[in-house]
């Protein structure tokens, strides 16, 4: 396959992953959905395969500080954002969350690379 294509797609896949999450983030909240599944639990794991995606797509393996830098101003701006939507608020916990994610991700990434 054509590594100009492959990157292609590794790219598209990070930036699609991202507008769905930017979706589900500015979305007025109905109230209905994932109720038994923990809010922080679906934060930290929605962070956790932003990271994951964000490595492939751009530099694998190296500046994890860059990318945690930028996706950690992402959740940031997504809960300013949320601010003003209906049924939504600004949450300090949720940051945490998503930074939680993203640290274990980055720390699974870490362990791959050495091995």
């Amino acid at each position: 396959m054509n590594i100009k294509l492959i990157r292609i797609i590794k790219v598209t896949q990070f930036w699609t992953l991202l507008a769905v999450c930017s979706f589900m983030s500015l979305v007025p909240n109905t109230g209905e959905g994932l109720e038994a599944v923990s809010d922080k639990l679906l934060h930290c794991i929605g962070y956790f395969v932003l990271m994951i995606s964000v490595n492939i797509a751009y530099r694998p393996n190296k500046r994890f500080f860059q990318k945690i830098a930028f996706l950690l101003m992402y959740s940031f701006f997504m809960e300013v954002g949320q601010h003003f939507v209906p049924n939504r608020s600004f949450s300090l916990h949720d940051i945490v969350a998503n930074f939680a994610g993203l640290l274990i991700a980055t720390i699974i990434l870490v362990k791959c690379r050495s091995n």
